[in-house]
């Protein structure tokens, strides 16, 4: 028997599936002394699955018929960002999720190496044009598409930095360019 494998889709977190700013919001004014009460379990965390983007849930079940899903999330707060990820009710639709405090591009690389699946049409999404540069510089074959939901400040729209292959402002966009 042969096992076919899928390409991987690389997909980001904080404002690719998650609005990180209405959490922001739901925070308010006290957000460094609140996130520590919410990481202490202190206080009752908000509906995180309500901060989930409309399109996220029909984009992840329309990739995972054809691709294997890997959630690749920066977390400074890694407790922070596990209640966030499984709170928002969207962690059945990923085969593995990597939670890092380093380089996106050199995890990409690692878990596609670990998985003996480097020779496939890999996609990586992620709103962050640092992290694109990251896994552009670390893994050139790799499609990289920024997803553009809230403007970027000028200063992280440096020129300097590798530039994705598409940028789109929804997951549904993206369908069409994967």
């Amino acid at each position: 028997m042969v096992v076919r494998h899928k390409p991987v889709l690389f997909i980001d977190f904080d404002r690719t599936l998650f609005d990180t700013d209405l959490f922001y919001e739901w925070l308010g004014d006290e957000r460094f002394s609140r996130l520590l009460d919410l990481t202490a379990c202190k206080i009752d965390p908000p509906d995180f699955a309500g901060m989930v983007y409309s399109d996220s849930v029909p984009f992840l079940v329309r990739m995972k018929e054809t691709h294997r899903l890997v959630l690749l999330t920066f977390a400074m707060n890694t407790a922070l960002q596990r209640r966030k990820v499984r709170g928002s009710g969207l962690v059945h639709y990923f085969d593995d999720i990597i939670m890092t405090q380093g380089a996106k591009g050199d995890e990409a690389k690692y878990y596609l190496e670990s998985t003996g699946d480097t020779g496939w049409e890999h996609a990586f999404i992620d709103d962050a044009p640092l992290n694109i540069d990251s896994v552009k510089m670390v893994n050139p074959h790799i499609t990289c598409i920024r997803i553009d939901r809230t403007p970027l400040p000028p200063d992280q729209l440096e020129a300097n930095l590798r530039p994705p292959d598409f940028i789109v402002e929804t997951l549904g966009a993206a369908l069409h360019v994967i």
